[in-house]
């Protein structure tokens, strides 16, 4: 009977460490952006890299040509708003001075090593999004090109697996990505199999004690 109430004891023990989810997944779900939303800020940041290097002082204008088209009702403002930023006055007038081309290679996001951050916590998952760009940077009044080349941001970040459908947004397939196979450890079976071996390693220990 004392071993018993070892055991029981020991298990009780062990679940209220393991409920307990860490930092990161005490996160509120509101506070995890989207995907969609980490492309955006991603273009931004791609954006501001050349803005800040071709910042102006008189505000020129300048018109922003975001391609292909499928992507534009989504990158084309956060291009624009990190130009506007650096002082230079975004128009859409075909005879601004200056025009940046933003043309998206590749966008991207991917999921890997499906686990649990403890024993009874949600299972979670890293996340990756990422965006790469090549950006043009011309002076239409001299013909000059200022600036061109390749350039890639990208976010990284650990997600809880129940989130995944609420951050992709099914009708743009660049916001959606392939989840891994999930191990064996990952699923329910874990925390079974873990406290019946704690169970096990205790109760053989007294065995052998006594």
């Amino acid at each position: 009977m004392h071993l018993l109430k070892i055991l029981a004891s020991s298990t009780l023990l062990l679940l209220a460490f393991a409920g307990e989810p860490p930092a990161a997944a005490q996160e509120s779900e509101g506070a995890v952006p989207a995907n969609l939303k980490l492309l955006q800020t991603l273009a931004g940041v791609i954006a501001d890299s050349v803005a800040q290097t071709r910042a102006q002082a008189d505000s020129p204008a300048v018109r922003i040509a975001v391609s292909p088209m499928e992507v534009r009702w989504f990158l084309e403002e956060p291009v624009a708003r990190a130009f506007r930023s650096r002082g230079w006055g975004v128009v859409i007038s075909d005879s601004a001075r200056y025009v940046v081309e933003f043309g998206a290679l590749a966008m991207n996001v991917k999921y890997e090593n499906v686990r649990r951050s403890g024993l009874f916590s949600a299972r979670v998952v890293d996340r990756s999004v990422r965006l790469r760009a090549q950006v043009r940077v011309a002076d239409r009044s001299t013909g000059a090109v200022l600036e061109a080349g390749e350039k890639a941001a990208e976010h990284a970040d650990t997600v809880e697996l129940s989130m995944i459908e609420s951050l992709e947004t099914s009708w743009v397939p660049a916001t959606r990505g392939s989840l891994p196979a999930e191990g064996f450890f990952s699923g329910w079976a874990e925390p079974l199999i873990v406290i019946g071996s704690v169970a096990v390693a205790i109760y053989l220990l007294f065995t052998v004690r006594s």
